[in-house]
């Protein structure tokens, strides 16, 4: 595939998954939410880790606030990124009762003065994405913020992608830079990268 049909694939494919997400209802996104926090609870990428860098979840994306609930009632930090230029973000300590600001895009970031974390500090990602595949490719909005941050993790880093069943696409078009996920998180149940072996858990 050319690098104009991969771009007509992943900008078809963006259009698609933010309509999908769009639709669902708030009943849905909210039953998403706990259900997607339970497991990613369970997970032992995230049992295992003290430091867990979120996000602060758009209107249309999956909301992780009860999962991060659930990370600050285990003692684990958290961290959420904040843009800082047009190519890069930062990261920040996220601490209850915490005010977030509204930073580029909609995104609910760290303020300013909010405690930077080192990105080799974090054990565990949590990732939104617009659309993902059951091998765990993830499609994001094109910016290529967390391509760039994850490229400067730590290599036992794990990367857990959550997303809305409806998120889910036969494949991903991806290229050599596109940074796939090491579990992917639905509703529906949990995915693991065909590298690491797949299970499927409802």
């Amino acid at each position: 595939m050319g690098d104009e049909d991969l771009a007509r694939a992943k900008s078809v494919l963006r259009l698609r998954g933010r309509a999908a997400r769009r639709a669902i209802t708030p009943e849905q996104r909210a039953a998403a939410a706990e259900r997607v926090a339970a497991m990613v609870l369970a997970l032992p990428e995230i049992t295992n880790a003290r430091t867990v860098a979120a996000y602060g979840a758009m209107p249309e994306e999956l909301d992780v606030q009860p999962l991060i609930e659930a990370l600050w009632g285990i003692g684990v930090c958290v961290a959420l990124p904040r843009v800082v230029s047009p190519t890069d973000v930062s990261l920040h300590r996220y601490r209850r009762g915490d005010e977030l600001c509204r930073g580029p895009y909609g995104l609910k970031e760290p303020c300013p003065d909010a405690p930077a974390v080192a990105v080799e500090d974090v054990d565990a990602f949590v990732v939104p994405g617009v659309a993902f595949d059951l091998a765990c490719n993830r499609l994001g909005m094109g910016a290529g913020y967390y391509d760039r941050l994850l490229a400067k993790a730590r290599p036992d880093a794990r990367i857990v992608g959550v997303a809305y069943d409806e998120q889910i696409f036969i494949s991903i078009p991806c290229t050599p830079n596109d940074r796939p996920v090491d579990v992917l998180v639905t509703p529906r149940g949990v995915f693991r990268h065909p590298g690491r072996g797949l299970t499927t858990s409802s």
